[in-house]
């Protein structure tokens, strides 16, 4: 792998210079003993630490912050943390597409694995099916930026989102709410928890909620639902002990999903428009543009339904200086997803996607806590996952109607100790060793009858891939008077695999893996008791990259004049940029926060079957410029509390997956993705009644624009398409809690 290092960048220069100085002049300020910003302990490294300790890139969401900025799903926290960009992707249940400092996954196949890792209570999820999570009884989000292949393993180059639910109680208590909304949006939750005797609890909690589409068909005459989900879950906790206690989650979820129509946006050039007559940009993009995004001309209404059910188990062992945790998780989940019209007027290209998948892993952890000047984090991990999918339009073309299971395992042991070199000085150094293994076995038919008899078979592949890879990260930390500085150099490791979407040897694959070494300068400090400013530069060498290569049909066994479609280690990006969060008190009941992130991020090579189109080509969803600022203040009115919060965010324009080595930015479809800037807005009322306390939450999201937008725009050739969000929604919350 090469190094990059930060003399490279004039950023990375101008970050060293201003952190170095910072270090180099140790008592600028006077910190005060009582701090009135509230310390924020996190488990970025897994021990739980005071957020300004860590020498990690990570932001914090409380449950607090998450309400009253308007974030409802995980797609909404990128408007809280910088250089972040999420959104769900349409055709598969609940996925979520998410980039990290311009590391981006935008796929649903269950070969294929994320950039960005995403874990509820512990549990490493694997697909990122089912990743688009809702948020209610959420006890805090921690999201990671850059590699975190050391602690966290495979799949983490961009980053790790860190979802933590909360715990039962082991006391009677009862939480109800209500919210109403635009759209007929119907979201009933409650969570009830019970005493399990006098050493463990019970916690049950529960949703259901309605939705309608934001837009209106104009080609059915209808406005579609557009969520109906069930879900709920019931946990149990147990001290065995006064040292040991476990956990026992149960999970049953059940997600119908109609999601918003895309609207059409291919060209002249794009086949399936050519051949059915139709200007798909002119007959659905454009006019649903002209609506404000508020109308729709799709032809047949897509669905993406996931149900299933996740086991979770938490078990913890605290010695007298020492803890040692253990984590199991079981996933089990089916899909189904339609499509047709693909956003047309007229039906373009059918295909229906049934999708089965199992995950089981297991987390052995110890975590010192030693009175010398060493401490470790040690662990073992293991993952199996099993995937089936059988998808295939009704037409007679063998591409596109395929049978593939995948069976994947992957054993990982991991360390990173920490040295306390003197008291001034901090030295980290970790590492992980991965090794996994994937079976896949990949059938195409000759027509649609036969995929789903499951016979004959016109091809069928049966290949094996495997890979052990050792990822690390060294940390050199310096305390300060007002804080502290560090610098770090850390590696991850994106799996290889296989193409589950071939149909020949040559096209299924495998790849190889994809790398990023990052170099991370920071700064987190607190000048005074009522401001924390805290500062990071990171330099990414992105080797390796997997990228979708098209030739023509002589490179896999086909015709001149087919084409070819693989996966190949073909590019290299420098990703580069500056990440800034802070919090001001300026009185006691007012609280500021803003974020800021600048994201460089450009392709160095690219290798298009011997050309090299770096010049040319765009990096995925990777905002330029991410900024928030949010502000709440605290009063009393009406015999209760009042808190009044407002959430400026901003994000620049990005661009969407094209085949960039014949995109023609004149006349090909749109798949930049304009600006955004968003305005949120809540006020929130507390009063202590008997035996509990009321909650009113009036709020609004994207308070100052009434026409929808565009989240994702895919060019897939033949056709392409944009998926829509709505703009406004207002809304009110009922709740009551004992």
């Amino acid at each position: 792998m090469r190094h990059v290092f930060p003399h490279k960048s004039p950023i990375a220069l101008a970050i060293s210079t201003v952190l170095l100085g910072a270090a180099s002049f140790a008592t600028p300020f006077v910190q005060a003993q009582d701090s009135l910003i509230e310390e924020v302990v996190v488990t970025a490294r897994k021990r739980e630490e005071s957020l300004q300790n860590v020498p990690v890139a990570v932001t914090a969401l409380s449950p607090s912050q998450i309400e009253q900025s308007g974030i409802q799903s995980v797609i909404d926290v990128a408007k809280l943390v910088p250089n972040v960009e999420l959104h769900a992707v349409t055709q598969s249940g609940a996925s979520l597409g998410a980039s990290i400092r311009g590391m981006a996954f935008d796929d649903l196949e269950k070969s294929y694995e994320p950039t960005v890792g995403v874990s509820v209570d512990g549990v490493f999820m694997a697909s990122n099916s089912g990743a688009v999570v809702d948020f209610f009884d959420i006890e805090g989000v921690e999201v990671l930026r850059g590699p975190q292949g050391t602690l966290y393993g495979r799949n983490t180059i961009a980053g790790v989102i860190n979802i933590k639910r909360t715990k039962p109680t082991g006391e009677f208590g009862l939480k109800l709410e209500g919210t109403f909304a635009d759209h007929d949006r119907q979201d009933l939750k409650g969570v009830l928890n019970m005493p399990l005797g006098e050493k463990g609890g019970v916690k049950i909690n529960w949703r259901d909620l309605e939705m309608d589409s934001h837009l209106y068909n104009e080609t059915t005459k209808q406005r579609p639902y557009n969520r109906d989900s069930d879900v709920w879950s019931a946990a149990v906790r147990y001290d065995f002990t006064d040292n040991f206690t476990a956990t026992l989650t149960y999970d049953d979820y059940e997600h119908m999903t109609q999601p918003p129509d895309v609207v059409a946006t291919g060209t002249g050039d794009a086949v399936f428009c050519a051949f059915f007559s139709l200007g798909c940009n002119a007959d659905s993009g454009a006019l649903s543009k002209d609506s404000g995004y508020t109308k729709s001309y799709a032809s047949e209404q897509i669905y993406s339904y996931l149900w299933g059910d996740n086991l979770t188990l938490n078990a913890e062992y605290t010695g007298s200086n020492f803890t040692v945790k253990y984590i199991y998780g079981e996933m089990d989940f089916e899909e189904e997803a339609f499509f047709n019209s693909w956003g047309a007027p007229t039906p373009l290209f059918e295909v229906l996607r049934e999708q089965e998948y199992e995950q089981t892993s297991h987390e052995l952890q110890y975590i010192s806590n030693w009175d010398g000047n060493i401490n470790v984090v040690g662990g073992l991990y293991y993952l199996e996952t099993d995937s089936y999918i059988t998808s295939g339009p009704k037409t007679s073309s063998p591409a596109g109607m395929f049978t593939t299971t995948q069976d994947a395992e992957a054993t990982a042991v991991f360390g990173e100790v920490i040295w306390d070199v003197s008291e001034n000085w901090t030295l980290t150094a970790g590492a992980r060793w991965t090794e996994e293994e994937k079976k896949l076995d990949n059938r195409v038919f000759g027509s649609n009858e036969a995929r789903r008899a499951g016979s004959p078979i016109a091809n069928q592949l049966t290949p094996e891939y495997n890979d052990n890879n050792v990822t690390y990260r060294f940390v050199l930390q310096r305390e300060l008077s007002f804080g502290m500085v560090y610098g770090s150099y850390a590696t991850g490791y994106r799996a290889g695999g296989f193409n589950a979407r071939g149909n020949n040897k040559p096209t299924v694959g495998p790849y190889d893996p994809e790398e990023v070494g990052s170099w991370e300068l920071g700064l987190r400090s607190q000048p005074t008791d009522r401001l924390q400013l805290n500062l990071t530069g990171f330099v990414a060498d992105y080797t390796d990259k997997q990228q979708f290569i098209v030739t023509d049909g002589s490179q896999c066994d086909q015709s001149n004049t087919a084409t070819c479609t693989f996966i190949r280690n073909a590019a290299e990006t420098t990703n580069q940029g500056i990440e800034v969060e802070g919090v001001w008190m300026p009185t006691d009941r007012l609280t500021i926060r803003g974020t800021y992130g600048y994201l460089d991020a450009e392709f160095d090579s690219y290798d298009f079957d011997g050309t090299d189109i770096s010049d040319r080509a765009q990096v995925i969803y990777a905002p330029e410029n991410t900024f928030s600022l949010m502000a709440d203040h605290t009063s009393s009115v009406l015999g209760g509390t009042l808190i009044v919060s407002g959430t400026f965010s901003y994000r620049s324009d990005v661009w969407g997956a094209a085949a960039y080595e014949t995109y023609n930015y004149e006349t090909g479809p749109v798949i930049n993705i304009d600006s955004h800037d968003q305005l949120d807005l809540s006020a929130t009322w507390l009063r202590d009644v008997a035996q509990g306390q009321f909650k009113l939450m009036v709020y609004g999201t994207d308070v100052l624009e009434g026409d929808g937008r565009v989240a994702r725009a895919y060019d897939a050739g033949a056709f392409s398409w944009s998926e829509l969000v709505p703009g406004r929604q207002i809304g009110v919350t009922v709740g009551y809690e004992f």
